[in-house]
């Protein structure tokens, strides 16, 4: 049966408190109860103690049994609901008796008492009395009674019943009340939070309203973490659609420069020299280019993509690297420096590493002015390996910093072909770095350069 969590909280309470309210007071007055037949018992075996040495005491004093002084230690005995006791010589003759005195005054709390005495079994207990000077058998102390409830411990249960349950009632009334509102606190941040993510669900990632704070750790965690998905999200969504235009822009480029050409050499308005088909080819290869990016890309993020791992010397990875770009980076005149540790080792698929080393430092070119500096270091910290990649070049705006790993994700927004490539690359090499368990990062700023940084663990 399905319930909302404010009914859910409140049957909780409810039955919380209907246990406190009635099995708690229950223990408390069955033990209460107990311990108060717990002291009535012993204060009746103490007198009783009392009794029997004041009898051996006057037998021990005068060496027989005297009536007048028995008569004078039994009398003041507590009359408890129809006594009867009754002493005995050592031969079994019968000394004194003291039969219960009828109560004559208050005739109808007698009355109810002897009603109570009479339903109550008899019990009886014999005591041997020893004398003390010569220790023998000096007689026996026979008892005959009934323990009723009398009118005071009637009106002590009556009282400790009466309040109890009062006790117990505001209790459950109290809870209750306690659990309304309660419940209520908990299930509005809840219910904030289902509404909110309805409507991020149907688009509507922005939100004015302000969170209910609950001073609850989780439930103010879970308000603003759907505010944040729904911030996350929106960004993402106009992502997306720039990377949709971003792919179409790619597609159609090469397509339209392609299709120009064959229309016009089918029209018979240019002819089909070798010049034209190749720029046609061109085109081609720079579409069939694009498509394997994207292939390699999702090979490489996805699950059957395969490492060659070998334990590499870094240094001497990097160097063959760097040497086959030093050409390229003379011919921009833009300065390489290196500066690399040695004795640094990781395992790594040397092939698929050095598309990471490409792309870094084929953008590292690609994005710095002539006259500029490209330096590259590889150094420790700690259990990693850290390879930077610096250069002092255009520099990416702060607004375009967090995207510029994702798929299709180019910062120039013109998309001219002058400083952008297909916006593939760094994916790639997110990509790449993931599968080996490292880690990239990058720090810049507009117009003042980049730097980019891998970690990787250390063998």
């Amino acid at each position: 049966m399905r319930r909302s969590l404010r009914t859910h909280f409140l049957t909780l309470y409810v039955i919380l408190a209907l246990l406190c309210g009635i099995v708690v007071p229950a223990l408390s007055v069955w033990y209460s109860l107990r311990a108060l037949r717990n002291y009535q018992a012993q204060r009746f075996q103490d007198e009783l103690d009392s009794l029997k040495d004041s009898l051996i005491s006057l037998y021990d004093e005068n060496g027989f049994w005297n009536r007048e002084r028995i008569r004078y230690i039994l009398r003041p005995a507590p009359p408890w609901g129809g006594m009867i006791i009754t002493l005995s010589d050592e031969n079994g003759n019968e000394i004194y008796s003291l039969k219960p005195r009828r109560q004559r005054r208050d005739f109808q709390v007698s009355r109810d008492i002897q009603i109570n005495v009479n339903n109550i079994p008899s019990k009886r207990i014999n005591i041997n009395l020893n004398s003390r000077i010569t220790d023998k058998n000096i007689g026996f102390l026979n008892l005959e009674y009934r323990v009723p409830s009398g009118r005071s411990e009637h009106s002590f249960i009556s009282y400790l019943t009466r309040y109890t349950l009062c006790g117990a009632l505001i209790m459950i009334i109290a809870a209750c009340g306690l659990g309304f509102l309660v419940s209520g606190q908990l299930s509005k941040p809840v219910i904030k939070a289902i509404e909110r993510t309805k409507k991020i669900s149907n688009g509507d990632y922005d939100s004015n309203e302000q969170n209910i704070k609950t001073n609850i750790i989780e439930l103010d965690d879970l308000s603003r973490c759907v505010e944040d998905l729904g911030r996350s999200l929106e960004g993402q969504e106009k992502l997306r659609k720039r990377l949709m235009t971003d792919i179409a822009h790619e597609l159609r480029t090469p397509l339209t420069a392609t299709r120009t050409q064959l229309e016009a050499i089918i029209d018979g308005v240019w002819e089909a020299t070798t010049e034209r088909l190749s720029i046609c080819l061109n085109e081609i290869e720079r579409l069939g280019s694009l498509i394997e990016d994207v292939e390699n890309l999702a090979r490489i993020e996805g699950e059957s993509l395969e490492l060659h791992i070998e334990k590499t010397n870094m240094k001497t990875f990097l160097n063959t690297a760097l040497n086959s770009f030093e050409a390229l980076f003379e011919r921009s005149e833009i300065e390489l420096t290196r500066n690399l540790n040695e004795n640094i080792f990781c395992e790594i698929d040397r092939d698929k590493f050095r598309r990471v080393i490409d792309n870094l430092l084929s953008n590292a070119q690609r994005y710095t002015n002539s006259g500029g500096k490209v330096s590259v270091k590889l150094y420790k910290n700690k259990n990693d390996a850290v390879i930077e990649v610096l250069d002092n070049g255009i520099g990416i705006s702060e607004k375009d910093l967090p995207n510029i790993f994702e798929r299709f994700y180019r910062t120039d927004e013109s998309r001219t072909r002058v400083t952008g490539g297909r916006g593939v690359g760094l994916a790639l090499v997110k990509a790449v770095i993931d599968s080996h368990g490292g880690k990239i990062s990058v720090e810049s700023k507009k117009n003042k350069g980049s730097c980019f940084k891998i970690e990787l663990q250390l063998c």
